[in-house]
């Protein structure tokens, strides 16, 4: 971690959602950066003039605006504890909002990309992690060819994948 991620860290931490970004007040932010920083003012000048922050005048005093929100995004990826989520109950779930009303088939596809949205992983092993599941609880899930995506399963690709049985019976 640099002196800029250092900075961003702490502005999200202390700061509040701005419609410019995130506001924290000049002092209380400078006297936290120079706890671990030498030169606090040096890093939030480079910040401006990279145009990551602004400083800007607020009532009697200023604050600064962190302004990259690709950058309070990782920040907040960082800050926020991955949430514990039982394996079968993400892929039922996954399935169910993204299957067909019709047919009750969901799309693998779609199902990777819901389970990299949840789990804050890489297509790879989204794949992988729906893989394993669908190897362990196989009597749960029916499948079917088509879908934009095929996986290996057993001895046959497969793109479309459906919830049966005692799935209702979730692990409590």
């Amino acid at each position: 971690m640099d002196r800029l991620d250092l900075a961003y860290v702490i502005g999200v931490v202390l700061g509040r959602e701005d419609i410019d970004g995130i506001r924290v007040a000049y002092t209380t932010y400078m006297s936290t950066l120079g706890k671990w920083v030498k030169d606090p003012d040096n890093v939030v000048q480079y910040l401006v003039d990279i145009g990551k922050a602004k400083v800007v005048k607020s009532g009697q005093g200023r604050s600064v605006i962190f302004t990259d929100r690709e950058m309070m995004n990782r920040v907040n990826s960082i800050l926020t504890p991955r949430e514990d989520v039982d394996p079968l109950t993400l892929v039922i779930e996954g399935i169910r909002k993204l299957a067909n009303p019709l047919s009750g088939y969901a799309d693998i596809g779609d199902v990777i990309k819901y389970i990299e949205g949840r789990l804050n992983v890489p297509t790879k092993e989204a794949e992988e992690f729906l893989v394993k599941v669908i190897k362990f609880h196989r009597g749960r899930f029916v499948f079917a060819h088509g879908g934009s995506r095929r996986l290996k399963i057993g001895s046959s690709y497969y793109g479309l994948v459906k919830v049966v049985g005692d799935a209702e019976v979730l692990s409590s």
